[in-house]
C-alpha cells in the first residue's frame, strides 16, 4: 500500500490573526504610503518622566503612580480635585497609533484624551471650573455595567465612545468586566480618527464632516469653537475620581 500525503493550505484572513502576528490588521489601508515609527512606550520604567500637569506644571498633586512600569490611579481622598490629578504628555502629537491596556475598578470612569488644548474661559465653563479650561477628544474608559453613564441608551458615554458625541458599535462584544484587562487603540490621521476595543474597530469619525458638526452641536462641546480641529495636541490620562490601572501605553507616530 502506498500512502499519499495531502497538504492543505488554509488562508487565514488578516482580521483573524492575533495582534502579535499582525499588529496593523484592519488599518493597512489607512497607513499605506505613510512611514510609521517603531512603538515608543509612554510609561517609563520608573517615575513619571515625560508627563506634566496642565500648562506644563510639575506633577506635585497628581495621584497617578508608577508601580513597576504600570500607571496606577488610586481612589481620591477628601481633597480630591481632578484638575490636579490629570496627567498630560510633555510632547504634542499629530498623527499616530496609540495602543493602551487598562484595568478598570468597579464603577470606574476614566479616559484618554487626545488633541488636548486650552480653551480658556469657554473650557472652564464647560468643566464647571474657574481655572480649568482644557478640552480634548476623549476615548471613554468605563465599567459599563456598574456606572450610570454606561447604562444610558444612546451609548455616547459608554466605554470606547467619543465622550458626549459618538457611541461605539452597539455590538461591541469583547469589553471585559472590571478587574480584567481591556485593550484600546486610537488611530489618528489628519481628520480621520478610529477607536478600537480589544482588536475590533468600534467607532470611526471624521472631524469637520457633516456628521461631526451635527454631533458637536448636540453635545457637551458645542460652545467650544474649533473643538478637535487643532492638528496636533497633547495626550491626557484622566483622573475622574476612580481607581484605574494602565498597564501599557505606547505610541507610533505616522509621518
Amino acid at each position: 500500500m502506498r500512502l499519499i500525503l495531502v497538504c492543505v493550505l488554509i488562508a487565514v484572513p488578516s482580521a483573524m490573526l492575533g495582534a502579535a502576528d499582525n499588529p496593523d490588521a484592519g488599518i493597512g489601508e489607512i497607513i499605506a504610503g505613510h512611514t510609521v515609527s517603531e512603538p515608543v512606550p509612554l510609561i517609563p520604567d520608573k517615575g513619571l518622566d515625560g508627563w506634566t500637569a496642565h500648562w506644563g506644571k510639575p506633577l506635585t498633586k497628581t495621584r497617578w503612580k508608577n508601580t513597576d512600569g504600570k500607571l496606577e490611579l488610586q481612589p481620591p481622598g477628601k481633597d480630591y480635585d481632578h484638575t490636579n490629578g490629570d496627567m498630560v504628555t510633555v510632547k504634542e502629537y499629530k498623527n499616530f497609533i496609540l495602543d493602551f491596556d487598562w484595568i478598570a475598578s468597579k464603577g470606574c470612569n476614566s479616559g484618554v484624551k487626545i488633541r488636548l488644548k486650552d480653551f480658556g474661559e469657554i473650557g472652564a465653563k464647560i468643566n464647571y471650573s474657574k481655572t480649568f479650561g482644557w478640552l480634548g477628544i476623549e476615548y471613554q474608559i468605563l465599567d459599563d455595567p456598574n456606572n450610570g453613564e454606561g447604562k444610558k441608551e444612546d451609548g455616547r458615554w459608554s466605554s470606547a465612545a467619543l465622550y458626549s458625541m459618538f457611541a461605539p458599535d452597539k455590538d461591541k462584544k469583547h469589553l471585559q468586566p472590571h478587574g480584567k484587562v481591556n485593550s484600546g487603540r486610537i488611530v489618528v490621521l489628519d481628520n480621520h480618527i478610529e477607536h478600537w476595543l480589544n482588536g475590533e474597530k468600534v467607532l470611526q469619525y471624521d472631524i469637520g464632516s457633516e456628521v461631526w458638526n451635527k454631533a458637536l452641536k448636540g453635545g457637551k462641546f458645542a460652545r467650544a469653537k474649533g473643538f478637535g480641529e487643532n492638528a496636533s495636541g497633547f495626550i491626557m490620562l484622566q483622573d475622574h475620581g476612580h481607581a484605574v490601572t494602565i498597564t501599557k501605553f505606547t505610541i507610533r507616530e505616522i509621518d
